[in-house]
């Protein structure tokens, strides 16, 4: 199994895969999901000619799991480690819910680093419904049991007719089974870490090309917040560099909900960036 060592020896597992010639896409997972979140498009991915780098962030799968506060911007730049670690210059960047929120960070605050990024069903500030919500996640994830957990996530972050579809047979035990993977540690410093973030002053300062990309009705990060946040729509209005996308009559999981759709949306977008580059 391929470990990286980062920040003074902690282990990092990660996978590099796809034509060995394709520009590198670094993949950043969502707080309960890590880097499982892509299963859906990797294949897409790949085929479509990009070279895929998924990890276990700090604290998730294979990789250590220091007891610590955790950061959206820490995770960020865990993620340029990692890419010293492996020999990697600049890339692509795309990640999903928590893991688009870290893709958001590590596009301001690295943008040495970065092509252009993709932040997937994310925002940069919670707003007072996403904060409760993120901090009633955190107490049911510290009292419930595991699978109960995991089936209430399910059921906030999969629209309701994919649950019933036939695509969406197995979606409870498919999650649950992820969710098992994590340490419910991590997963309770994710939530904290999402209710506090607050990425407002980063956004002005994004130079490279950014992608949001949002389910319509998607209810734990719509493209659209409340005032006290700040999401999708209102940073396009802030910035020049960001465009958004949004997926119609999903939720929060267009990777699963709508993997196809997904792939050619991120793809094309990539391949305008590397074009004009």
């Amino acid at each position: 199994m391929p470990y990286a060592e980062i920040d003074g020896g902690l282990r990092i597992f990660y996978e590099l895969t796809g034509p060995e010639d394709g520009p590198v896409v670094i993949q950043f997972g969502g707080g309960l999901f890590g880097r499982h979140n892509f299963g859906a498009v990797n294949d897409g991915f790949r085929e479509a000619g990009f070279r895929l780098l998924a990890f276990d962030a700090r604290g998730y799968g294979a990789s250590d799991h220091p007891h610590e506060e955790f950061t959206i911007e820490g995770w960020a730049h865990d993620g340029v480690a990692l890419l010293d670690a492996v020999g990697l210059d600049r890339v692509l960047v795309h990640g999903t819910s928590m893991g688009g929120m870290i893709a958001i960070a590590f596009t301001a605050l690295h943008p040495e680093r970065t092509i252009a990024a993709c932040a997937d069903v994310a925002f940069a500030k919670p707003d007072v419904y996403r904060r409760t919500l993120f901090r009633v996640w955190r107490r049911m994830a510290e009292a419930m049991p595991w699978d109960d957990f995991s089936d209430h996530v399910t059921t906030q972050a999969v629209g309701a007719k994919f649950l019933e579809s036939e695509e969406g047979a197995g979606t409870f035990d498919l999650v649950r089974t992820v969710i098992g993977w994590n340490d419910p540690y991590t997963v309770r410093q994710a939530c904290l870490a999402m209710e506090n973030m607050d990425l407002t002053e980063l956004v002005p300062r994004i130079e490279r090309p950014l992608l949001m990309t949002n389910g319509t009705h998607d209810i734990l990060c719509p493209p659209e917040l409340a005032p006290s946040g700040l999401g999708a729509r209102q940073m396009a209005a802030m910035n020049p560099q960001i465009s958004t996308h949004e997926f119609p009559d999903i939720g929060h999981a267009d990777l699963l909900e709508c993997p196809a759709d997904a792939v050619r949306i991120v793809t094309g977008f990539f391949r305008e960036a590397l074009a004009a580059r």
